[in-house]
């Protein structure tokens, strides 16, 4: 995952800082070039400032990296869970969702905080190309760790529409279709899962889609968008040589 190239390539960071050369991983992970994790390796920070801002780096990283195991159960749990065989299997199913959602965004937040302290610190580098460097990096891992929020925030209305509506089980669901058939009123399109239009979540008309149908629907929608995170991370993790190589 790019996310733990990432995290993997500032802990070597760190760790030169302390005049540390880390051995570079036996078998690395295929999107990871192990050539250049040797160059990582090889930077040495001696300044106190980037020791700061690596430690802050590090730090950010790390949430994010968690985050992104975080969006992964979070695709998981709402692609299998069971929320309309009973009200119990419906309340225990949002509670369960509801503990990933306030993980995933509290850690968001916090990630957000120390990436401002890393601007900061970073508006005392002396050199503008280096700080054009960290702020090329401190843009994409502070995106990464602001889609995870927005992911989180998504999540929240997920929940919301879940608790407001009931569990429609299978025999439920079917009689409904009949009756809808019956009237020729069967138009059921669903609306996305989530609610960013009007609506909210579930179809248009007169049989909504059962609520695991519509968290599965959800936890695939999270799986898409939850791709620009990785590309944020990707482009930190390229940026990582230059901006902390000139410390």
């Amino acid at each position: 995952m790019i996310g733990s190239v990432a995290r993997a390539t500032l802990l070597a960071t760190a760790l030169a800082a302390n005049g540390v050369v880390p051995t570079p991983p036996v078998s690395p992970s295929p999107s990871a070039s192990p050539s250049a994790l040797r160059e990582i390796g090889r930077i040495r920070v001696t300044s106190p400032l980037c020791k700061t801002l690596v430690a802050h780096a590090v730090n950010a990283v790390d949430v994010v990296t968690q985050n992104d195991r975080r969006l992964e159960l979070a695709e998981a749990t709402l692609q299998g869970i069971d929320l309309d065989s009973s009200e119990f299997a419906k309340h225990r199913g949002i509670n369960e969702i509801t503990r990933q959602y306030v993980d995933l965004r509290a850690a968001a937040v916090f990630g957000n905080g120390i990436m401002r302290d890393f601007r900061e610190e970073a508006k005392n580098v002396t050199s503008d190309e280096q700080r054009n460097n960290l702020a090329t990096f401190g843009d994409a891992l502070d995106g990464a760790l602001h889609r995870q929020k927005t992911l989180a925030d998504a999540m929240g209305r997920l929940i919301a529409y879940l608790d407001a509506h009931p569990p429609i089980d299978r025999v439920t669901h079917d009689e409904m279709i009949f009756d809808a058939l019956l009237r020729n009123n069967d138009r059921r399109v669903s609306r996305n899962p989530f609610g960013f239009h009007s609506g909210d979540f579930g179809p248009t008309a007169d049989v909504p889609d059962p609520l695991s149908v519509t968290a599965r629907n959800a936890g695939v929608e999270l799986t898409r968008r939850a791709l620009p995170v990785a590309e944020d991370e990707n482009t930190a993790a390229a940026q990582i040589e230059d901006a902390f190589s000139s410390c």
